[in-house]
């Protein structure tokens, strides 16, 4: 359930993180490292002390990960400062090198890039935790407004949320200082900042001054736009503005748990196998639709669906031909239409027809592709036994006749009254025996599948 965070918003860091670990400890037992996401600047920096004082009380362990993505020429530097701020806490902190490629957003580059390498850093029993406050939701909210963003877009950032790789492995995402305006994070850290310099007098006077990325200053970006200039305006004429749009984006993130149930609820019902029933998508209203397909592709631990191919899913897949296999393709996904299912293809999935190879001795078993195992099928007597036996991927135009028929068909024929989808039926393979097709096979997908779908 969503934490209703704004009905009892705690104003004190400190206050706020440790009542969301207690809730944590209870909800999930598993996670029992916190990995701080560490820029080393004002806000990860705050986030970084005021755990480093009340998580280990909690029985959790802590490390942080710093991101050095090199497009600022002082990027070591900040490195090097982000483990010297974490050693003067006794947090390993360890840093990331990622590549970004140069492109018009390079803001987005740089965020992609940056998930991506915390993702391949985490453990299961991890937490990534990072210091998203208030303002970066209200922010964020403006942000997606303006890309035209729907229900889920709208609800931005969530307490806690589900991580999902593209290993399909599921980690704790936690924000545990959403509801805090800006201003109480900095007025408690300058606190603490000097507390701890005290402290630790043996340290320089520098160690907990937090690293300052003049991309935070730059107008050309759409996030420090909205701060400078568009969010100033708007608390000129409504002093609660970033609380106001941070309470929208909970009450969104509610609406929009409520469908997420009621979709796995229909899901539950309608969702077949591997695909879903295009017949009963159209039955869907635009919303219910848009809910019941983004729940699946969540299961299915696919990225989300671009906002602008939601109209697409309506003209191009539902209300299409029956006959036209239409497709759309996103982050190495895609969602086809093949006859009255809509199917869901990882790229990962797709297989390759390999290589033909010749079965010498088919009274041998034999390992193709070495995967596959077929046994021995003939006696030696057997009239077939004396022909050249090889196992070859579909060109096309084959015939063959399949068991219980008196006559031969075309295989392509063949794959259309059993439904396989076109994109599986360059994976099919043949067993010929001669110029004979002795048995058809059809991989699963990821390895090589034995199940015999036909015989002669």
């Amino acid at each position: 359930m969503i934490d209703s965070t704004h009905s009892r918003l705690q104003q004190h860091p400190l206050d706020a993180l440790q009542r969301f670990l207690l809730a944590r400890l209870h909800d999930t037992p598993s996670v029992r490292t916190l990995v701080i996401a560490f820029s080393a600047g004002p806000d990860s920096l705050a986030l970084l002390l005021a755990a480093a004082q009340i998580a280990p009380a909690m029985g959790y362990r802590l490390r942080a990960l710093h991101v050095h993505h090199g497009l600022h020429p002082d990027a070591d530097l900040w490195a090097a400062k982000a483990i010297e701020q974490a050693a003067a806490v006794n947090v390993p902190c360890t840093v990331l090198s990622v590549t970004v490629a140069a492109q018009a957003n390079i803001e987005a580059a740089a965020r992609q890039a940056r998930y991506d390498a915390l993702a391949q850093a985490m453990l299961s029993d991890e937490a990534l935790v990072l210091a998203h406050h208030q303002d970066d939701q209200a922010e964020t909210v403006l942000l997606r407004l303006m890309r035209g963003a729907g229900l889920n877009g709208l609800k931005a950032m969530e307490p806690t949320s589900e991580w999902i790789l593209p290993s399909g492995h599921r980690l704790a995402k936690w924000r545990p200082w959403l509801a805090l305006p800006r201003q109480a994070i900095e007025q408690w850290f300058e606190e603490a900042k000097v507390g701890l310099q005290r402290a630790k007098l043996s340290l320089p006077i520098t160690t907990f001054c937090p690293v300052q990325d003049p991309a935070n200053s730059d107008a050309r970006y759409a996030r420090t736009l909205l701060r400078s200039q568009v969010l100033p305006l708007l608390e000129g004429r409504w002093p609660e503005a970033k609380t106001l749009l941070a309470r929208s984006a909970e009450q969104l993130a509610q609406q929009s748990h409520s469908l997420s149930t009621l979709a796995d609820y229909w899901l539950s019902i309608h969702a077949r196998r591997d695909h879903l029933l295009a017949s009963t998508l159209t039955t869907l209203d635009a919303a219910s639709l848009q809910a019941v397909i983004s729940r699946w592709l969540q299961q299915q631990a696919c990225s989300p669906l671009p906002a602008a191919y939601w109209p697409r899913v309506q003209t191009e897949l539902l209300a299409s031909r029956a006959d036209a296999n239409p497709m759309l393709h996103w982050s190495n996904v895609s969602l086809r239409r093949y006859r009255d299912g809509l199917y869901l293809v990882k790229d990962a999935e797709l297989i390759q027809a390999v290589p033909e190879i010749a079965w010498v001795n088919p009274q041998e078993p034999l390992a193709w592709a070495g995967q596959i195992w077929l046994p021995p099928i003939l006696p030696s007597e057997h009239p077939l036994w004396q022909q050249a036996w090889r196992i070859a991927p579909r060109r096309g135009g084959e015939r063959w006749r399949p068991a219980g028929r008196y006559h031969h068909v075309l295989l392509k024929h063949w794959c259309q009254e059993q439904a396989i989808p076109p994109w599986q039926r360059q994976a099919l393979w043949c067993l010929w025996a001669g110029d004979i097709i002795v048995k058809v096979g059809l991989t699963n997908g990821l390895s090589w599948s034995s199940t015999t779908l036909s015989d002669l």
